[in-house]
């Protein structure tokens, strides 16, 4: 049995279990299930989220904090350096970046006038100090898929290169053909969201497709969480893995646009948008080119980090079978502080 926590900027406690540890017997097992107590699990939740850890940051003294008391506990349950160098800690590389960004698009000949963050968010995770895109024509792209599994195709073999992809979040709300008030399972799987729903897919595609940023709608109920969330993640510093080409992969210019902002830019370029959005439920949806032009031009602050994972284990006690696993994750870190607030605030 592995335990391993913290990954930096997608942080976690792993637990590693062989699946062929002889059987232990109910009284065998008592003493572990007992130690599993709510009033246990509060204790070290209380203690991880108060004012001493700091927020819990990559790259931040209350990162340090954490890892010395993951530790303490592998340590105290018994646990051994889970490491193959034999420590308990892997260094895992990150890039922090704080963004700064302008953002101006034009409908027609018509300004659109914005708000940052409160209508549109930009950021980019190219390990570069300024990105800029100018002038870059607007494509609504629908859910932004390419899934093969369900013959689906957002992009219809359109040149999208260089180009301001305007995408819906989530995957497409399906209706099942014999109960239209239900989502078709055999789509999508109905009403759970498979990872073609997720920002990080819609990106992922939209740099396959070589554009040059890409914008999701956001929406409150499809997404789970309410647009704030979103403006404060943008406040902060981001992390991603260092990669050796500096994430030049990764879309230039990755954000987000309010539901009413959106709908907004669609009525100045001459569009509507709920027809829009009711037309990319359907399978021969076709990209739509929204008569809009967009620009931004973001400053990054790069800061290198090296972020750790805590790893410890038990070892199985069958010799053939000791190495198969079972992976139980859950996150160390946390937004850190903001040094802007102060007193009762922080």
């Amino acid at each position: 049995m592995k335990v391993r926590a913290g990954f930096g900027g997608v942080a976690l406690i792993a637990l590693f279990i062989p699946s062929a540890v002889p059987a232990a017997s109910p009284a065998a097992l008592q003493p572990a299930l007992e130690s599993i107590r709510s009033d246990n699990l509060l204790r070290h939740i209380e203690r991880l989220s108060s004012d001493e850890f700091e927020g819990r940051a990559p790259g931040t003294r209350g990162e340090e904090l954490t890892v010395r008391y993951l530790i303490d506990q592998f340590r105290k349950l018994g646990l051994t350096p889970g490491n193959p160098d034999g420590s308990f800690v892997q260094k895992v590389p990150l890039m922090g970046v704080t963004s700064d960004a302008s953002v101006s698009i034009q409908a027609g000949l018509k300004p659109v006038p914005l708000l940052l963050p409160a209508d549109v968010i930009a950021t980019s995770l190219r390990f570069q100090p300024e990105v800029k895109v100018t002038d870059s024509e607007m494509v609504f792209v629908g859910y932004a898929i390419v899934a093969p599994e369900y013959g689906w195709d957002d992009y219809k073999g359109a040149d999208l290169h260089g180009k301001t992809l305007v995408m819906l979040v989530n995957d497409p709300p399906i209706p099942d053909p014999t109960n239209p008030a239900r989502l078709d399972e055999k789509m999508f799987q109905g009403r759970a969201m498979t990872y073609y729903g997720r920002w990080t897919y819609k990106y992922e595609i939209a740099a396959a497709k070589g554009a040059a940023a890409a914008i999701i709608v956001h929406e409150t109920e499809q997404a789970g969480y309410p647009y704030q969330v979103l403006v404060a993640s943008q406040a902060r510093e981001n992390f991603d893995l260092q990669s050796p080409d500096r994430n030049q992969g990764v879309v230039p210019v990755q954000g987000w646009m309010t539901l009413g902002k959106a709908r907004e830019l669609c009525t100045l370029a001459g569009h509507d948008f709920e027809t829009l959005k009711q037309a990319a439920v359907k399978k021969e949806f076709k990209p739509v080119p929204l008569g809009a032009r967009a620009s931004f031009a973001i400053t990054n602050r790069l800061r290198e980090v090296s972020s750790q994972n805590v790893v410890a284990k038990i070892s199985g006690s069958d010799a053939a079978l000791k190495t198969q696993c079972v992976v139980f994750t859950a996150h160390w870190d946390h937004r850190g502080r903001n040094e802007q607030l102060s007193g009762d605030q922080m």
